[in-house]
């Protein structure tokens, strides 16, 4: 079992302490739960953590990785250029991914600072992984990574292209993690970011409660009207993930969901179960 845990993750850089200061007290079952998710996968010593993220370039047709020796970023954007990262990227893994995701007629958009033919910086890393990121490494985490975007692929070819991750990762024999990265709706409330939509509670409900029971076909078969007019952005993450953990017993934990600004957070944890425990 290369797989040695997932978590899906919400990512407000409010809830890095020092962009988010005192505001951190209301997210704070959040916090709480993401420093929870982060100690047990740090525990576990992973080599490489798998990030999957709806806020790199998102094209419609392929998924995107990055594909520089080093990956790097900080949180300049929301005043605290202090707050840095540079991982080493797992470029075997990476490669392996695009040559499995190619044999299943999926391509892959592979992002490298010298053939960088889009204008601005597309290659580094985004605050959907910084987020998280931060927390693993407080949590003691200090291995490779592997940084994907997702597709505005169907929602099957989006889980084909997890199991093409699952297949390159057997191959490499990596010991990993994966973090899906992403919010669920937008407009829970009437001063939500994205405006209030009721329906954004009812997609967040449908959501939560389908992790909870790990209900993967129910998941693949959200609504997709639900899913446009909640104005999310992390169920694509998650179908990866999904895809990437599938023929796995898994044991499924919500750890928090909450939405106090108007955005829906779930921290959940998603443990892969050896032939024999409970």
């Amino acid at each position: 079992m290369s797989v040695l845990i997932a978590g899906i993750c919400p990512h407000p850089p409010l809830i890095i302490p020092e962009i988010g200061g005192r505001e951190i007290d209301r997210v704070r079952s959040t916090a709480n739960a993401l420093g929870r998710l982060s100690k047990q996968v740090a525990a576990l010593f992973p080599e490489t953590v798998i990030f999957i993220t709806p806020h790199g370039p998102v094209f419609r047709d392929a998924p995107a990785i990055l594909a520089d020796e080093e990956l790097q970023g900080d949180f300049r954007d929301f005043g605290v250029p202090g707050v840095s990262f540079s991982v080493k990227n797992d470029l075997p893994l990476v490669n392996a991914i695009a040559e499995e995701s190619r044999k299943v007629n999926i391509s892959v958009n592979l992002l490298r600072r010298n053939n960088n033919r889009m204008r601005g910086d597309i290659t580094t890393l985004d605050h959907g992984i910084m987020v998280p990121l931060y927390y693993l490494e407080k949590a003691g985490f200090a291995a490779g990574c592997v940084a994907i975007t997702f597709a505005m692929l169907p929602f099957n070819d989006l889980f084909r292209f997890g199991e093409a991750v699952k297949k390159a990762v057997e191959i490499s024999g990596r010991r990993v993690a994966v973090i899906a990265s992403g919010d669920l709706s937008h407009r829970l409330t009437r001063d939500a970011p994205a405006g209030y939509n009721p329906l954004g509670g009812e997609y967040d409900r449908q959501i939560v409660e389908n992790i909870k029971n790990y209900s993967v076909e129910n998941l693949l078969k959200m609504d997709e009207r639900l899913v446009s007019v909640a104005g999310e952005c992390g169920l694509r993450s998650i179908l990866i993930l999904l895809g990437i953990l599938s023929g796995n017993k898994i044991k499924p934990e919500v750890l928090s969901y909450e939405g106090p600004f108007g955005v829906g957070y779930l921290v959940a944890l998603l443990t892969p179960v050896k032939e024999g425990e409970a």
